[in-house]
């Protein structure tokens, strides 16, 4: 148990004791009960080390203070057999009276902010009760009776007023404090103990001329001294005194109901005593507890003017919270709107997003059964503009492109940016002819030339249209409209496409084909064939074209189908590096026998890689091959793209030609054919396009292809043409000086082992057929 319970329960069996002692032993009593409450006081201010221990040390300056004059008293009793007044003992009790008083006003704190005068109206209430009860019973009666001789009567009429204090205090301290654990109670319950035991004393000496209550008092004082004691050693009075008083401003229901008994105390007991008392003592004596009524009274009437103006100020701290939460809720659904806003539309245009597209796109189609036109829109060389100017002027064009829209649909229309340059058009209740009206008002519309920041920008755009009703989802819709708009960009851009159903088919089989492509790279299911390449004038096959095949499930594929999907999901780089792998492995052989290069062709998805020129080195290093051998083949497009591109790759060829490796030009004269890049970019062979291959006798065939071999020759790059398919061919491009050819009229693409026959039979030498009838 610990030591606050262990005092309570001495303290109690002391308060039981003290009545049945006799004077002497019960003096003795109360003087050891006061020196241990003295000595709690010193241990708990210590051991819980409080941050206001002044409180706590006028309480234990008091209890000194009376359990001297209780000493004092005993000591005087027991030599004289009679107590004289006054005595020393009298100015110890009487100095004890303002210690305790010190200690419960220092319990709390005074608040500057607040008023002086509202912490002690309650008191005030409080204390002109109890002023009643004492003037009625102890202050005059001992006025009026003759038992008393003046100086004992100015001392009974003294304590009274004391004990008076002490009820202010006491009612301050309990109804202000904010902080109320168990030492605040404690002390609450020791003070209110302590004033009753006075009025106990001095109600039976007033009334009877002797201290009959003597022994209940005595009992009572020690019960406050235990109860004191007790708080000072509970480990709550760290934190109880001190503290700054509260700002409760609206009455509790039970404080409500004391002072209502205590607003009857004076009539109440004036009446009474009015018909109990006869004769009266004087017309005079009731004067005090009618006056007590009246200051009541007006304390009750000032404490219901104070609440009346808090309810003001809380009626008009409310009105304005009400209108800051009603500018608060305006603010809130402003914000609302505006993330509502933000949440479907475009920062950039202002147009609607993906979000708003799909929202109207699932209202109308559960709206009704009617069709609704779905245009997806996709601008063309939107991404050259950005590479070029960039960011700043492609976002300028975009929104000059959204004005034009604007301008091309009506306000019943929902028109949406989906993200960068794609765009979305959803018209409801609409016939087909409309869809197609729009669609192609779009297109003529963006296609004029726009000014951005001074300079005049040229793009077009693709549309892809659909004609969507239920049961469709939102999902199927954009997904069938997508596809549209693919049909349109793969069927040459700039123009129109609609939807239908064969491109779902389509795009199911493109999806398949790029997943077998994934399975083949894994297993390596590819193969190379390899097709000569024929030196016109003696028929020695001075190199080798390796082009990849591929038979998925037994069926040859024409490489024109499964290179652009390759191409486009980035397989092309591991395909590319197997088949130059490959080449190198199949072509060194030839190249020790009959000195025989071998040509790969080589994407720009592929010369982007940052490790390509190391992949092209391990391959040859890997099949013992010098560089001489391998000659890299690339289209005009790839070489000549983008300036920052055009670097990168110059560097890398570069590079690579120190080692030895040859670059090949494919398809020349389709592309971008300049002198320019000829001159400047790594390039050692032009390998002439099929269409630029004369077929008959035209001046103006002739006159082509032999520009293309002149210019050729006078740069120093060899030439070969491709696609020669008859013996005329051949021989009006052996007049033409053309050095080398490459075609069926030669050989076919034949697998690597059948070409070794090929080349034994004819050690390295190929003539080609006699007739075209065999091509």
């Amino acid at each position: 148990m610990t030591a606050w319970r262990w005092y309570a329960g001495l303290g109690l069996g002391a308060v039981l004791l003290g009545g049945f002692l006799p004077v002497i032993p019960r003096q003795l009593l109360y003087s050891l009960v006061g020196a241990s409450t003295v000595a709690a006081v010193v241990v708990g201010v210590r051991r819980h080390q409080p941050a206001h221990r002044r409180t706590w040390w006028l309480f234990g300056a008091g209890l000194t203070c009376s359990v001297l004059g209780a000493g004092a008293w005993a000591v005087d009793y027991a030599l004289t057999g009679d107590v004289g007044f006054p005595s020393v003992k009298d100015a110890l009790f009487l100095a004890a009276y303002p210690f305790f008083g010190g200690g419960l006003v220092s319990w709390v704190r005074r608040d500057p902010r607040r008023p002086g005068w509202e912490r002690l109206i309650d008191s005030g209430i409080v204390a002109s009760g109890v002023a009643a009860l004492s003037w009625t019973f102890i202050v005059h009666p001992v006025l009026s009776s003759d038992r008393f001789d003046g100086p004992h009567r100015t001392s009974h009429v003294m304590y009274a007023a004391i004990d008076l204090l002490l009820v202010v205090v006491a009612a301050r301290m309990a109804f202000t404090s904010s902080v109320r654990n168990t030492a605040h109670r404690l002390v609450c319950v020791a003070a209110a103990t302590l004033i009753t035991g006075d009025i106990v004393y001095y109600v039976a000496l007033a009334w009877t001329g002797n201290p009959r209550g003597d022994s209940v008092s005595a009992a009572l004082y020690l019960c406050a001294y235990a109860l004191l004691g007790t708080g000072a050693l509970h480990p709550s009075m760290g934190e109880a005194a001190g503290r700054l008083e509260r700002a409760q401003q609206v009455i509790p229901r039970h404080r409500v109901y004391l002072y209502s008994v205590l607003s009857l105390v004076g009539p109440v007991t004036a009446i009474t005593m009015l018909l109990v008392t006869s004769p009266l003592p004087s017309r005079s004596w009731a004067v005090v507890p009618l006056a007590t009524s009246i200051v009541t009274s007006v304390l009750l009437i000032a404490r219901l003017n104070q609440l009346v103006q808090f309810a003001n100020r809380r009626v008009e701290e409310l009105d304005a919270h009400a209108l800051a939460l009603g500018e608060a809720l305006r603010e809130q659904e402003a914000l609302r709107q505006q993330l509502t806003h933000r949440a479907l539309h475009d920062a950039l245009t202002g147009l609607g997003n993906r979000s708003l597209l799909q929202e109207r796109l699932e209202h109308a189609l559960t709206r009704t059964n009617a069709a609704h036109g779905l245009l997806l829109l996709d601008l063309d060389g939107f991404k050259d503009v950005n590479d070029s100017f960039g960011h700043p002027v492609g976002d300028a064009l975009l929104m000059e492109v959204a004005a034009r829209l604007l301008g091309e649909v009506d306000t019943a229309d929902t028109l949406v940016r989906l993200g960068g340059d794609e765009f979305a058009i959803l018209l409801e209740d609409v016939p087909v002819r409309r869809v197609n009206a729009v669609g192609q008002a779009v297109v003529d519309a963006l296609a004029l030339p726009y000014q951005i920041g001074g300079r005049e920008l040229s793009v077009t755009t693709s549309v892809g249209t659909l004609l969507v009703h239920a049961p469709t989802t939102p999902a199927e819709a954009l997904r069938n409209a997508d596809l549209a708009l693919y049909a349109a960009k793969a069927a040459g851009k700039n123009r129109l496409a609609a939807y239908e159903p064969r491109l779902a088919s389509e795009r199911h089989e493109h999806m398949r084909l790029a997943s077998d492509l994934r399975r083949a790279v894994a297993n390596d299911e590819f193969m190379v064939n390899y097709q000569p390449v024929v030196d016109l004038s003696t028929g020695r096959v001075t190199a080798v074209e390796a082009l990849l095949r591929w038979s998925p499930d037994g069926r040859p594929l024409p490489p024109l189908e499964f290179i652009p999907i390759a191409e486009q999901y980035g397989l092309i780089v591991p395909i590319g590096a197997w088949v130059l792998r490959q080449a190198c492995r199949d072509v060194r052989s030839w190249h020790d026998r009959f000195g025989i290069s071998v040509t790969v062709n080589v994407s720009g998805r592929q010369l982007r890689e940052p490790d390509f020129a190391q992949t092209v080195l391990s391959a040859l290093r890997d099949a013992d091959l010098p560089g001489s051998a391998l000659i890299l083949e690339i289209t005009e497009t790839v070489l000549v793209s983008s300036s920052t591109e055009n670097d990168e790759v110059t560097v890398l060829l570069s590079a690579l030609r120190e080692e030895g490796v040859r670059v090949a030009v494919d398809d020349f004269g389709t592309g971008y054919s300049s002198l320019a890049y000829l001159r400047h970019l790594p390039v050692d062979i032009l390998k002439i396009d099929r269409a630029f291959t004369p077929e008959g006798g035209m001046a103006e065939e002739m006159a082509f292809t032999r520009a293309i071999v002149e210019l050729g020759n006078s740069l120093r790059l060899s030439s070969i043409a491709e696609a020669v398919e008859t013996p005329e061919q051949a021989e009006r491009l052996r007049e033409l000086d053309c050095p080398q050819a490459q075609g069926y009229h030669f050989s076919r693409p034949l697998p690597a082992a059948d070409l070794n026959e090929v080349l034994n039979a004819g050690n390295g030498i190929l003539h080609g057929i006699p007739t075209p009838a065999n091509t």
